[in-house]
């Protein structure tokens, strides 16, 4: 079949259209809550350019052939044993929707977003337009994989692009070439519709493609899979069209996505390894900002402004709200491309990081990936919020994992700029308001629900703070990660609080900074019974450096007296963390109260 005609065939209106529906029709799946198998840890695969088992190994950081990338991928699903890898969840009458990342293409003409110029993005390498984008190359190489050793009865690329348009095949030479018919050098000059083109047919299986903008809209309103009780995490404004209220933020009631995620029987994120200015990182989940269906709310745009309410840590909430609609069954994430200082819009320094994470539980695999990038997952208020509603794990001492160690292939991404995500403790034994100092009060070894100078210690949960709070302000991620103390907005100036907690250091010679970030207040810090100096300056929550301190092995007493500032009706906020000079969480520590 010559390509035109294969266009024709699957790119007229949605790429849908063209396919015989009368052997493809899939009848509506009840949203019902899936049931996630006994194992106890989940599995989480790594495959490395460099290992000695592949036919042509390279070093990590040097541009693959085809053949190369396509032999680490398959490694990495051949690794996944579980009852929860393809080779076991893939049946042959299957439906399998492989969601790609496709955000910008890297060329657009001045004919480009519907006809409006200025949008060439201005790369000073192509590795860094590659990078912002799923490697074809993978998958390519995913659906290789099910074709040769599952052949489900049809795959489908699918992406709801956010600044392309389709052109239907109607591709002008030296004008406008859309993200599917887009040849990409430095992936083998493979576009997705070469994929579907080579693919389609092969071993019986249909393979197509899918733009999920053109896709049918579906209005889902159920955010909870799993029967957490819990609904949609997102806050809207008042007024908003998916909101219940005129008056007041409300929770999410619903979100229109394409039919096509829903009535799938397989659902595959292959992202690449990016950080990203909103998120922290953009990965498995971060994936599905793709699925939700613009033209619903304005037939005009593809954008997805719509899902964009308010702060960076609010659009946090909906990704996760889209995950439990979509509840995907498999990830792969690649970094043959990858971007670190992920910002201003769709920029980045662009690299060879040539590692693939893969497996069943996305929030695992996701918490996995950011190891491999250099931070510690449960920095990750994304990754929290899925673990909450049962998606998956994110702790990585319940995560098994199989291929080389991480450490071995890790590479310290940066940061988008002035992007600070990490959530640092939230869980502390609370006194107060005190109206008068404790004598040494570093020493100070509380239990909850102990009384002390007339208050009880009770538990402060600024998780739960921070989950209740709208945040629909235009707020940066880590302007949003301090948390109120509770009562101080009523408290006099001056009113004395205590926060104590216990740090376990799992070995000796744990060195670190003590982070704190304060706003309406000033505080002393007291470890292991001694005070510590900090400036007498405001103090934001950034990783600039701190002043550093030394773990024993075994508990360490952490002791902070806040005291207010501010006017009455003004609560103190406050954000702390224990991490190494980039800012991330040090490994080898954990907490009393826990915090996850």
């Amino acid at each position: 079949m010559r390509r035109r005609e294969f266009i024709k065939k699957t790119a007229t209106g949605s790429l849908l259209s063209g396919i015989g529906l009368d052997q493809l029709s899939h009848s509506r799946k009840a949203y019902a809550a899936r049931q996630r198998s006994d194992e106890e840890k989940p599995l989480v695969t790594i495959a490395a350019s460099d290992e000695s088992n592949l036919r042509n190994p390279a070093p990590l950081d040097v541009e693959l052939t085809y053949d190369q990338v396509r032999d680490i991928v398959w490694l990495a699903l051949d690794r996944d044993t579980s009852s929860r890898s393809l080779l076991n969840i893939v049946k042959k009458d299957n439906w399998v929707v492989i969601k790609t990342n496709i955000v910008r293409i890297v060329w657009l003409s001045p004919e480009g977003y519907y006809g409006r110029p200025g949008l060439a993005p201005n790369f000073e390498r192509d590795g860094d337009a590659l990078a912002l984008v799923t490697d074809l190359r993978v998958v390519k190489a995913v659906a290789e994989y099910l074709i040769e050793k599952i052949t489900p009865r049809r795959i489908t690329i699918a992406e709801g692009p956010a600044e392309w348009y389709n052109s239907k095949g109607k591709i002008k030479p030296g004008n406008y070439i859309d993200g599917w018919h887009y040849e990409f050098k430095g992936f083998d000059n493979l576009s997705y519709v070469k994929i579907a083109e080579k693919l389609n047919g092969k071993n019986n299986s249909v393979v197509d493609i899918i733009d999920l903008n053109e896709d049918e809209g579906v209005y889902v309103t159920d955010f909870d899979p799993y029967n957490t009780g819990i609904g949609a995490l997102q806050f809207t404004p008042p007024g908003d069209r998916d909101g219940t209220s005129d008056k007041e933020p409300t929770r999410r009631k619903g979100v229109f996505m394409p039919k096509t995620v829903l009535e799938k029987d397989i659902l595959i994120t292959v992202p690449v390894l990016k950080t990203h200015g909103s998120v922290g990182t953009t990965l498995f989940m971060k994936n599905f900002i793709g699925c939700v269906h613009s033209p619903s709310y304005d037939p005009k745009v593809t954008h997805k402004g719509v899902f964009h309410k308010g702060s960076d840590l609010n659009l946090v909430r909906g990704i996760v709200d889209l995950t439990c609609a979509i509840n995907p069954d498999y990830g792969v994430a690649e970094g043959f491309w990858a971007v670190m200082n992920h910002h201003s819009g769709q920029m980045g320094v662009g690299f060879n990081h040539n590692v693939v994470i893969a497996g069943g539980d996305i929030v695992a695999a996701e918490a996995v990936a950011n190891m491999v990038m250099g931070f510690n997952p449960l920095d990750f208020d994304i990754l929290r919020l899925a673990h909450m509603k049962k998606l998956g794990e994110w702790n990585p001492n319940r995560i098994s994992i199989t291929g080389p160690p991480v450490k071995s292939i890790r590479v310290n991404y940066a940061r988008a700029s002035n992007k600070y995500v990490a959530r640092g403790i939230r869980k502390w034994q609370m006194l107060g308001p005190l109206q008068n100092p404790l004598e040494r009060a570093g020493e100070l070894k509380p239990k909850l629900g102990d009384l002390l100078a007339g208050n009880e210690w009770k538990l402060l949960d600024g998780d739960a703070l921070i989950d209740n709070e709208p945040l629909l302000g235009r707020a940066r991620y880590q302007e949003c990660l301090l948390y109120p103390i509770p009562g101080s907005d009523e408290a006099q100036e001056n009113s004395l609080y205590y926060l104590a907690l216990i740090i376990n250091g799992m070995r000796k010679g744990l060195v670190g900074q003590l982070l704190v970030g304060i706003d309406g207040g000033d505080f002393m810090v007291f470890l292991n019974g001694r005070r510590r100096s900090y400036p007498a300056t405001p103090l934001t929550y950034d990783p600039t450096p701190s002043p550093f301190i030394t773990l024993l092995e075994g508990e360490n007493t952490l002791v902070l007296e806040v005291k207010k500032t501010n006017e009455k009706n003004q609560p103190v906020k406050i954000a702390v963390n224990i991490c190494d000079l980039d800012g991330d969480r040090l490994e080898d520590i954990t907490f009393n109260p826990a915090g996850e």
